[in-house]
């Protein structure tokens, strides 16, 4: 369902959007010929900052159904459809085949591949990252092998023998974790415009942290989860020093005749 959104800031004559394009177009705007990838990623939060909260069905920290919402995911598949390459990890791979993790590696929506058609961009490539390549091969990632590159830091030989017998593209890289520095070599040799992260956020902390994330786009649903177990957009001592972000917009859709509302904002997360 295509619903309004309101702009906040900043101020302008028009004030009011469709959801279904909001954010259709920014990414694509922003490169204008640049030889430099452009990286964003995209979160979901309560206004007390929660991500995930302990989910006792699958004892996983999980996104809670509380925050959920059609707009927010809409406004995700619009960012999904700018992309040249997915970055993806072990962590969404096992849930994706355990079930408590949609299928987010392929564009489902008819009208968002028809506007990838029309803007004549080619098949998304995919990358995952595994330290340990502990992981199934079945039908969720077989189908997209042909888009797949697996990066890892794992000596497992076996693993990674098993794999490239699968026709899968495995690159080992150095070190005991795969980092931000890895992924951006990684990126410009092959010549992606645009990298959109969709697993955790531990890769974006360090593409935080290394200055390299462009855009940080932040869905927050004025829901307070108040959980004692949760993970939140940047953990632990990733960052040297404090991140000051430049706002670059500001939406908020209230839905009728409820206390549900949803403030999504765009950052440049970039230091000069």
């Amino acid at each position: 369902m295509n619903q309004i959104i309101s702009k906040i800031y900043p101020k302008s004559k028009k004030n009011l959007y469709k959801s279904n394009t909001l954010y259709l177009k920014p990414v694509l705007s922003r490169l204008n010929g640049s030889s430099k990838p452009l990286y964003f990623a995209n979160f979901l939060s309560s206004v007390d900052a929660r991500i995930a909260t302990y989910d006792k069905n699958h004892s996983k920290l999980l996104t809670p159904p509380d925050i959920k919402s059609n707009i927010d995911f809409s406004l995700f598949c619009q960012l999904h459809a700018q992309a040249d390459c997915l970055v993806t990890n072990t962590h969404y791979i096992n849930g994706l085949n355990k079930g408590y993790y949609g299928n987010i590696l392929s564009i489902k929506d008819a009208n968002l591949q028809k506007w990838r058609n029309k803007n004549n961009l080619k098949n998304q490539k995919i990358i995952i990252l595994s330290n340990s390549l502990n992981f199934p091969i079945n039908k969720n990632i077989e189908n997209l092998k042909d888009e797949i590159t697996i990066l890892t830091t794992s000596n497992n030989d076996r693993k990674i023998l098993n794999l490239r017998k699968n026709n899968f593209r495995v690159l080992k890289c150095r070190g005991k974790n795969i980092s931000a520095k890895q992924l951006n070599k990684y990126v410009i040799e092959n010549k992606f415009k645009s990298v959109y992260f969709i697993a955790g956020p531990t890769i974006v902390e360090q593409m935080i942290s290394e200055n390299l994330l462009d855009n940080l786009y932040c869905s927050t649903s004025m829901t307070m989860m108040g959980t004692e177990k949760y993970d939140t957009i940047v953990r632990g001592n990733f960052l040297k020093k404090p991140i000051k972000l430049k706002l670059i917009s500001m939406y908020i859709y209230s839905k009728n005749k409820t206390q549900e509302q949803t403030l999504f904002q765009v950052f440049d997360t970039k230091r000069k």
